[in-house]
């Protein structure tokens, strides 16, 4: 059973460390975004705890994907889940005591995203070394699902946890899902191969080494492009769901949370329509295809609005579909970047591929807001889906002229 559906023992493990901290992560997220409204009621404190819960990571991405090649990627991830595992264990351990103050959770938040720093590009590079190559694009969609699935349960139950347990039990919840996740993590088996030459230079030359390496893959870029590109307009979708969800009717807070229902429910059977039906995933040209989808997905909800009005269904369905292509777009990413860099350089190249999405995520929340302020959502999806047509067409005329 276990080969069968999650190819071998060490994906299996890996996988369900995965899936219970991730489910345990939504939780948190939801448990503390409310614990800071209810202590500070300060939309711009959450502002800042956002930042502080990102930046450190990212200002950390390039040392750490070199870092990641130098060292056991096995013990990255299981001391990173500690880390942050401890970390939240405090943090409900305070909570317990009564004395958690801000100053506690931007602290752990911070560590929290340094060893994310670590752990989020070693999990993407040790895959190569569990899989074989023609099973990488079936690991990837399992690990799709594990996001769809926390995606969709986490919201519903994570509201029911904060209000039925408490904040702190939903802290210790996460605390020990991290510390599962590291249990798991200590039974994987694998041969070690990447590390043997890289530490006999400077951290600093075998960072330029990475980068050198990077532009001189086309393919590489082209890839990690989409990558920024995938995650902008998906931060757009996000921007204007909510204000989506009120416009279609009284029942906005409901509203919403079946449309983001239907974006995990999308991105789910995305996931598994690629695990169980493609076998190998090789050619860049399909993500244009997926990226040219997305365009006419995004264009179509801006003509819903014209033409069927408030009624909810057609955009529940319209936003299905869009989930299934982001599931597909990053499963197809993952497996390329996978499939197309040497075990040396996964870390860094898996590195910068996390900061490209994690930069251009932030970037589209604060440019399409403001442009919500001017545009109306039908416009605003109407001019993203032109630009995703736009730069689908342009990306693959330029993938064809360097393939000639």
């Amino acid at each position: 059973m276990i080969n069968n559906f999650f190819i071998n023992k060490n994906f299996f493990l890996l996988w369900t460390g995965k899936i219970v901290s991730q489910v345990g992560d939504k939780f948190y997220g939801i448990a503390l975004a409310w614990w800071i409204l209810q202590k500070t009621h300060s939309p711009a404190t959450m502002g800042f705890f956002m930042a502080a819960s990102t930046l450190p990571g990212l200002l950390l991405g390039p040392f750490a994907g070199t870092l990641i090649d130098r060292w056991n990627r096995k013990h990255i991830i299981i001391i990173s889940d500690i880390v942050r595992g401890l970390l939240v264990v405090v943090t409900a351990l305070l909570s317990t005591w009564d004395v958690l103050a801000l100053w506690h959770i931007f602290l752990a938040s911070i560590i929290i995203s340094l060893a994310s720093a670590f752990f989020d590009p070693t999990a993407q590079a040790i895959i190569p070394q569990l899989v074989t190559k023609d099973q990488l694009s079936k690991a990837n969609a399992l690990g799709e699902m594990v996001t769809a699935f926390s995606t969709i349960i986490g919201p519903i139950f994570g509201a029911m946890s904060v209000s039925l347990l408490g904040f702190t039990w939903v802290f210790l919840m996460n605390g020990l899902s991290y510390l599962i996740s590291a249990f798991f993590e200590c039974f994987i088996t694998f041969s070690k191969t990447h590390d043997s030459h890289i530490r006999q230079n400077s951290l600093w030359f075998e960072m330029k080494e990475g980068v050198k390496f990077l532009f001189h893959r086309p393919n590489l870029i082209l890839i990690i492009s989409i990558i920024g590109i995938t995650h902008l307009f998906v931060g757009c979708l996000m921007v204007v769901l909510p204000f989506l969800a009120k416009e279609l009717g009284d029942n906005s807070v409901q509203n919403l949370g079946n449309l983001e229902m239907m974006l995990g429910v999308g991105m789910f059977l995305g996931a598994t329509y690629i695990h169980r039906k493609i076998k190998n995933i090789t050619q860049e040209k399909n993500l244009f295809y997926i990226i040219l989808l997305m365009g006419v997905l995004f264009a179509s909800i801006g003509v819903a609005r014209a033409m069927v009005g408030l009624s909810l269904p057609p955009y529940m369905l319209l936003v299905f579909l869009i989930g299934t292509a982001i599931a597909n777009a990053s499963i197809y990413w993952r497996s390329l970047l996978q499939l197309h860099t040497p075990d040396t350089m996964t870390g860094r190249i898996f590195s910068i591929s996390s900061m490209v999405g994690n930069v251009s995520l932030p970037l589209s929340y604060g440019l399409f807001g403001l442009l919500l302020n001017y545009l109306s959502i039908s416009l605003l999806m109407l001019i993203s889906g032109a630009c995703l047509l736009l730069v689908g067409t342009t990306l693959m005329g330029s993938y064809k002229t360097a393939a000639q």
